[in-house]
């Protein structure tokens, strides 16, 4: 058996809601009589590996081992792992083992544990004591076996700081590990945490929980707006926000961490910040899968839409595979869902929401069936009619803000920004938020290259007539919603210099180029991350997907070089065109090509100033 992967899931996970030990192993069929060898040292080395089975499937598993079946020695490691666990002082109830779809002789192994240190050492004495026997090896199972004690006794708090943790579990309290010293523990989380050491011990019986208002924002396309509408209206509130997004972490409207923050790490330094009273959380599918979540359980989840992204990475191959991953979110949801009606594997998220929690619907269309059916038992939502965001909350229909009154749907052309602030709405209204603190918000917030940059910033370039929009699209529901916007808002010509990353799947590049080609009167595609890719390989494949559309774009060309691209594309603009310049990681770039253009325009954009600060001159 070989590694090929490992990584601690830390929180709620795709395969469980326990902390556990995600391992992909290969394995090699043996020869035809080693699984009863293995089958005997087991028995007479870990006589209650069958007795202490959580599984009632452990049984089987070993019995199929006696009568010499070679399939079952794959789902051996991770029950032999638990009972070492056990053994060590530090027993776990989980474990699972799947194969991988697509991939013969590959499987899953998913194992819980109590300590982190100690699950991985016992996952690799698990494998040893199975192969060794298989090899006509002795195995002696007792200094390795004090070793698992070893490592779990050092893990292992003293007993007030013990009793105290035990305490915290009974309150329903969020326990975080501080640093290696096992008595140092975070209980509670925000402004409403403290800390427990051999000190404070038996002070920590608190009058609640320590918890603090969570709301988690999860979905393909338009977290990171979404979040930042939320953190806008939770602060304009009074309330201190923390929030995560994929521009970084944020205590109180000050940056504590640079960067793509939208896993595990960032939002534990969110819950471990003292000046938080309301965490707004984006969980993307990167970080869900490669940690976990960083809580057991939020206020109020989140999906906005569910799309083709990132597939064939990480074992998830299809769209309803994404969706479990963003299901992992709404979950842990232990007051509301929010969940958009027009998208039907959000709808379908329901189904995965826990008894007794609240779902809210959103949708940019008052008439969807969903939506009604939901409106009509008396369920609480959002949606847009006649030009203005409406709440229903039960039998009561009111008109929170005109659309042209949200800076961030760009005179209502960004349809996309509308649907972004309707998830808000509802969220907020399940959060208990007035209907004035939530409009308030929202026209408040600006979706500029100050407040969310790269993420439909417009700029009205001087002289030139011509309108700039920059967007962080990648994927074809992206572009499509961009190419829509771009379209409305165009008195003439609408030209993309457009690309993608080079890990997507050849058919979710040929699929960005007709979601352009829909839209685009002309298209530059121009390469950005090969991520594995020969080097023009993701622009031929874009450009197969235009040339394949039949759409409104009769010109194209692929310019590898985004500086050339934007070069050719600046040079054909004329009055009233729209340019999309999308996926790009900075605007530096943009900046060198209008420098050389219109340098009124270079420094517009530069200093992050958008359409409203161009239109007043």
């Amino acid at each position: 058996m070989k590694i090929i992967e490992q990584r601690f899931l830390r929180g709620p996970n795709l395969y469980t809601r326990a902390p556990s030990l995600m391992t992909v192993l290969d394995f090699d069929a043996a020869d035809a009589d080693a699984p009863q060898r293995v089958h005997a040292r087991l028995t007479r080395l870990l006589p209650g590996l069958e007795a202490h089975a959580v599984d009632p499937r452990a049984g089987a598993v070993l019995r199929r081992l006696g009568r010499g079946e070679t399939a079952a020695l794959p789902y051996l490691p991770a029950l032999v792992q638990r009972e070492l666990q056990r053994q060590a002082g530090a027993p776990a109830a989980v474990d699972r083992t799947h194969t991988v779809r697509g991939v013969p002789g590959r499987y899953r192994l998913v194992c819980g544990y109590e300590c982190e240190a100690l699950a991985a050492e016992a996952l690799s004495l698990a494998i040893a004591l199975i192969e060794a026997p298989a090899a006509g090896d002795a195995f002696d199972l007792a200094a390795p076996l004090a070793a698992l004690r070893a490592t779990a006794s050092g893990q292992v708090p003293s007993q007030p700081v013990a009793q105290a943790l035990y305490a915290a579990a009974l309150a329903d309290t969020p326990v975080i590990k501080i640093g290696d010293d096992p008595n140092e523990y975070q209980l509670g989380w925000g402004s409403r945490q403290w800390r427990l050491d051999e000190s404070t011990a038996n002070a920590l019986y608190a009058e609640d929980d320590g918890r603090i208002p969570v709301i988690a924002v999860t979905g393909t396309n338009g977290k990171t707006t979404t979040a930042l509408m939320l953190a806008h209206c939770v602060q304009q509130s009074g309330l201190r926000c923390g929030w995560t997004t994929t521009e970084g972490v944020f205590i109180n409207g000050e940056r504590a961490a640079k960067g793509d923050c939208s896993g595990y790490w960032s939002a534990r330094k969110v819950l471990m910040s003292p000046e938080v009273d309301v965490a707004v959380l984006e969980t993307a599918r990167g970080g869900i899968l490669k940690r976990g979540l960083a809580f057991d359980r939020c206020d109020i989840a989140i999906v906005l839409n569910v799309s083709a992204d990132h597939l064939g990475l990480d074992g998830i191959d299809t769209v309803r595979d994404l969706a479990r991953v963003k299901a992992v979110v709404a979950r842990t949801a232990s007051g509301a869902v929010v969940l958009n009606a027009e998208d039907p594997h959000c709808a379908a998220v329901r189904r995965r929401v826990r008894p007794g929690v609240e779902v809210l619907y959103f949708s940019l269309d008052p008439e969807h069936p969903v939506l009604l059916r939901h409106l009509e038992h008396g369920g609480r939502g959002a949606y847009l009619q006649d030009g203005a965001l409406v709440l229903a909350d039960g039998s009561r229909r009111h008109a929170l803000i005109p659309v042209e009154a949200m800076p961030s749907s760009l005179g209502g052309h960004a349809r996309y920004n509308i649907a972004n602030g309707l998830a808000v709405a509802a969220a907020l209204l399940a959060a208990g938020f007035s209907r004035a603190q939530t409009a308030a918000g929202l026209a408040g917030f600006v979706s500029d290259n100050r407040n969310n940059p790269l993420r439909s910033n417009v700029f009205r370039l001087p002289d030139s007539g011509v309108t700039l929009i920059v967007d962080y699209a990648h994927n074809p529901a992206a572009y499509g919603a961009l190419g829509e916007a771009a379209r409305s808002m165009a008195a003439g010509r609408v030209l993309g210099v457009i690309t993608a990353p080079g890990d997507r799947r050849d058919v979710d590049l040929r699929d960005v180029g007709q979601a352009c080609a829909a839209h685009c009167d002309q298209l530059y595609v121009y390469e950005s991350a090969r991520r594995g890719r020969e080097a023009g390989a993701t622009g031929a494949l874009i450009v197969e997907g235009i040339a394949l559309a039949g759409g409104v774009c009769r010109h194209w060309r692929q310019v590898d070089d985004v500086r050339a691209a934007l070069d050719q594309a600046l040079a054909q603009c004329q009055p009233g065109d729209v340019l999309v310049y999308a996926c790009p990681s900075t605007l530096e770039h943009l900046v060198a090509a209008l420098q050389a253009r219109d340098p009124a325009g270079a420094a517009l954009v530069a200093a992050g100033a958008g359409l409203e600060a161009a239109a007043n001159g």
